[in-house]
């Protein structure tokens, strides 16, 4: 056991230096992946079903993720706070965080609610409006849980990894693309996966500009992120009945897990809003 561990911890470390250095950018996330999958396979002995185990070893995961973050950037980059780099601490005292959450959060349910209107106003859903317990804390579970977790993955760690090596542009159409394909579906058809990668591309984007915007807290970012998952989910799981013959330019691909920002309806309005948050970077001269 001392020995597999030792060749985990010098493996580890050697991921910090490897050349180029986007190498290890590429292999740090599935390295953390195998690892929290060793600590969490032990737990099968118990006779926990493996769906199960595969939500512990994600969750062993992130938390081995979250603590090597700090050497990280310290031995990589020379930084020091990384969760002020990352956008999680106050890089100002004046700043409210909860502020940004917040902000993040109202601008999901505007999105969400603009999808829905049409969506209610016709034959292709009627309002049920119940919501049981269960369903509230899960949703709740993924606007926190999903919101911070990714947002610190793509729009923290990995902007910040890619803005090292090649610039912010392109570290803002790279993260925005990496996270498109690690959420498409590839069961889908050609079309409808390349409208999901569309779709979720101009999200990226949209929660860059967003970060940028917000003096670099990716509070803003969790609370648009989590919202429009946290919602989609309460929507489909006791809100609104959709109907199956709702059209896809409007709920999206997909049969029973639609993905609302992958139909072109979607897609335009993550175009406007990205649009607009760029327009608003330019006039502070930000970007």
């Amino acid at each position: 056991m001392n020995i597999l561990y030792e060749s985990i911890k010098n493996i580890y470390l050697s991921l910090f230096f490897l050349s180029p250095k986007l190498l290890s950018t590429i292999i740090f996330i599935p390295f953390l992946y195998i690892c929290g999958w060793i600590l969490a396979s032990p737990i099968f002995l118990l006779g926990i079903d493996k769906e199960n185990i595969s939500l512990i070893g994600t969750i062993f995961t992130f938390l081995i993720y979250i603590f090597s973050l700090p050497k990280w950037f310290k031995l990589r980059w020379g930084v020091k706070n990384t969760w002020k780099l990352l956008g999680i601490n106050k890089i100002d005292k004046n700043i409210n965080l909860f502020i940004f959450f917040l902000r993040g959060f109202l601008l999901s349910i505007v999105l969400i609610s603009l999808i829905l209107i049409p969506i209610i106003g016709t034959k292709w859903g009627y309002w049920i409006g119940t919501i049981s317990p269960v369903i509230f804390i899960n949703a709740i579970c993924l606007i926190l849980g999903v919101g911070f977790a990714e947002e610190l993955i793509f729009r923290g760690w990995l902007l910040e990894e890619l803005k090292n090596q090649f610039g912010l542009k392109k570290a803002i159409f790279g993260q925005a693309l990496i996270f498109s394909i690690v959420h498409i579906g590839f069961d889908l058809p050609f079309l409808q996966m390349l409208s999901i990668l569309t779709g979720l591309f101009l999200l990226g984007i949209l929660l860059s500009l967003i970060r940028l915007k917000d003096k670099n807290s990716l509070w803003g970012c969790i609370g648009l992120h989590g919202g429009l998952v946290g919602l989609w989910f309460i929507t489909n799981n006791g809100l609104l009945e959709i109907s199956k013959n709702s059209p896809k330019w409007l709920v999206g691909p997909g049969t029973i897990n639609t993905n609302p920002l992958g139909g072109i309806f979607g897609i335009s309005l993550m175009a406007i809003f990205c649009f607009l948050n760029f327009r608003l970077l330019k006039e502070k001269s930000k970007f």
